[in-house]
């Protein structure tokens, strides 16, 4: 610092001039340049403080306004979202309703070779549209083409149990029925259909019945019995009443029955296939009876001229006689062909023994010839 009275220079400290002894002034004169640049540091920095104010009023507004917009972005974005979702949800619960959509889909699927989602659709499809015919033939396609043999038999009786006249889901149904070896069932989708348009379906599988070469009904006399079938058929029997598709006996060679009594067949024929006809069953009852007695022309009586005597013999019987009143045996003479009546007073006594060994009464008739 400089001395103002000498112009010395005056050491750091000092609060004297050295030189001339002048008083150092320790605070600057005011003058009113320095007033000026003091006014104009203390405006500035009003200025300042004023500017850094409205400065931080403006950023408060700012950050104000920004959060205001950042919230209606979140609002209307929150809105998007919802309105998004809510349209979504109501889109698939309508898709999911609609039998349009899940078919289609079904058909997108079966395109990617997606067989399992295809299933899926198309059940959904048919539980929209219960027996749509597109929808069933499609599915049962999966279901043969996966092997899904219980799933396409289920899905075929149901078809046929609402439209037996289609012909094709009962064509499909027994060809699934003969690969398990199920024939019962089989026969009973016969009874089921009961249509002659879809007999020719059915040929290899319906057995033509045995049949019997005699009637039902009682015999007097022994009989054969034939069971006829068609060629190439297996035929088996029984004759204690038994079931004869699982305990018969294979028929070789007529049945005789020569035993008097009641006697019950049964009988039936199996195919290649091993399927069995139904049983038919015949009862013959046995029951001999002894022949009438004969007939004999002429009448007993007196007679002069010579005559002739005719005894009646059926077909099954033998006829013996005696003309002294005795009763005939199998010992006696056979009549084989007309008598003489002889002469004088005769009893002539015939008896008829037929081919079961029973006899007849005997016939007595008495001749006079007085020639």
């Amino acid at each position: 610092m400089k001395c103002k009275n000498c112009g010395e220079e005056i050491p750091e400290g000092y609060v004297y001039c050295k030189c001339c002894g002048t008083e150092v002034q320790l605070v600057p004169d005011y003058n009113l340049l320095d007033e000026d640049i003091l006014s104009g540091i203390i405006q500035k920095e009003a200025n300042a403080s004023q500017n850094a104010g409205e400065l931080g009023e403006e950023k408060r507004e700012k950050r104000r306004k920004s959060r205001f917009i950042w919230g209606g972005i979140c609002v209307v974005l929150l809105i998007a979202v919802l309105t998004l979702f809510f349209l979504y949800r109501h889109i698939q619960e309508k898709n999911a309703n609609s039998y349009a959509y899940q078919y289609h889909t079904a058909e997108e699927y079966i395109a990617k070779k997606d067989y399992g989602n295809a299933r899926r659709y198309l059940e959904r499809a048919l539980e929209l549209k219960p027996g749509d015919a597109d929808a069933r033939n499609r599915l049962l396609e999966l279901y043969l083409a996966g092997h899904e043999e219980e799933a396409a038999v289920s899905l075929l009786e149901e078809m046929i149990s609402e439209d037996k006249s289609d012909k094709q889901a009962v064509r499909t149904l027994i060809g699934l029925y003969d690969e398990r070896e199920e024939y019962d069932k089989i026969l009973e989708l016969c009874e089921t259909v009961k249509s002659g348009r879809m007999l020719d379906l059915f040929e290899d599988y319906l057995v033509d019945q045995p049949k019997f070469s005699k009637i039902s009904g009682t015999y007097g006399k022994p009989i054969t019995i034939s069971i006829l079938a068609e060629q190439g058929y297996d035929v088996f029997y029984s004759t204690d009443g038994s079931e004869p598709d699982e305990y018969g006996k294979p028929y070789r060679e007529s049945i005789s029955l020569e035993q008097e009594g009641t006697t019950q067949i049964k009988a039936v024929t199996r195919n290649e296939k091993g399927i069995y006809s139904q049983i038919v069953t015949a009862t013959y009852t046995i029951r001999y009876e002894a022949p009438d007695m004969p007939n004999v022309t002429p009448a007993g009586g007196t007679y002069s001229e010579p005559q002739m005597i005719h005894v009646s013999v059926p077909e099954d019987c033998t006829a013996y006689y005696t003309w002294d009143g005795s009763d005939p045996t199998r010992e006696s003479a056979r009549y084989t062909g007309t008598l003489e009546m002889p002469q004088g007073n005769h009893v002539l006594s015939v008896i008829l023994v037929n081919s079961s060994g029973l006899e007849s009464c005997i016939y007595r008739v008495n001749y006079i010839y007085m020639p």
